[in-house]
């Protein structure tokens, strides 16, 4: 026992048997020193929640001042060294919840989230957070002596849906594309539409003319440069070239010129084909590339008319 205890019951005791009702007050006096040593002991423990009970107990006015200027000191101390934490929780959809319960190592904690502080004792929480018509969430953390205002959010109900292809109301199915086997669908009514046109083998094969023709310039232009360089180096110098040394050249020049010629006419044939080509009816049209979605899947189909 401290000597300041052992003062104030020795002070009560006197006081008791000397002052008709005084057993009353030495017993109240005996209850603040008690409520004092029991704080102290629970501050150092680190239960600083019980121990700010005690402390506001001992802290009341009918205590001994003394008694009562101390417990006042440490009931500062004890609350700048209590944490605290703020709850919160949303749904998959990042929305806030409100009605919430939260609880620590089974002893309640919060009925509902509000945006307010709750303080806890340092140390290893066990939180379990529960809500009607939803999946407990627990955590488990370790809160800091002197930590305030820490945000714990979780988020209940489950992951949030995974995007992907919005599937059609029920009872009307997407779209067939034309062709399609039984079953198959298009992937969207834009592959589908009413009215919509093949293409066909016309306009492709004029621009892989145009394409090798551009193709063949520039290899034949490129060849012709180079031979051209290696006379102006040699007999050019001198103006002695034969022409037998000159032809070759002369003729890949003409040979690269007629390619861009005819590379350039297929590539506007193939223009003109493409744009004029929508008065071509499907069932008439060359070959068509159409794709899906089918019961196995995706498909990518090519159907090519037996007239061409």
């Amino acid at each position: 026992m401290s000597v300041r205890r052992a003062i104030g019951l020795g002070l009560g005791v006197a006081l008791g048997v000397s002052l008709p009702g005084g057993a009353a007050r030495a017993l109240d006096k005996a209850q603040c020193a008690a409520a004092a040593e029991e704080a102290q002991a629970l501050r150092d423990a680190g239960k600083l929640g019980l121990s700010r009970e005690k402390l506001l107990t001992c802290a009341q006015q009918g205590c001994p001042a003394v008694v009562r200027d101390d417990c006042a000191r440490w009931l500062g101390e004890v609350d700048a060294r209590r944490p605290s934490l703020v709850f919160g929780a949303r749904d998959p959809r990042g929305s806030d919840l409100t009605d919430v319960r939260v609880s620590a190592d089974g002893r309640p904690l919060a009925d509902r989230l509000d945006g307010s502080a709750v303080s806890v004792d340092p140390g290893q929480l066990h939180l379990r957070f529960e809500s009607a018509g939803l999946p407990p969430v627990e955590r488990t953390i370790v809160v800091l002596e002197g930590q305030k205002s820490r945000l714990i959010e979780v988020v209940m109900g489950g992951a949030p849906p995974a995007s992907g292809p919005v599937a059609a109301p029920p009872g009307r199915a997407a779209p067939r594309l034309p062709g399609a086997a039984p079953g198959e669908r298009g992937a969207s009514a834009a592959l589908a539409a009413p009215g919509e046109r093949g293409v066909s083998a016309a306009p492709w094969i004029s621009l892989g003319v145009g394409a090798a023709g551009i193709a063949a310039f520039g290899v034949l232009q490129g060849l012709a440069q180079a031979e051209y360089a290696d006379l102006e180096d040699g007999c050019g110098r001198t103006s002695s070239c034969t022409e037998a040394e000159v032809s070759p050249t002369r003729t890949k020049f003409v040979a690269s010129g007629v390619m861009l010629g005819v590379g350039g006419a297929a590539l506007a044939v193939a223009a003109v084909l493409w744009l004029v080509d929508g008065s071509v009816e499907p069932a008439a049209a060359g070959p068509r590339v159409s794709a899906g979605v089918g019961p196995g899947g995706g498909f990518v189909r090519l159907a090519v008319p037996l007239g061409l």
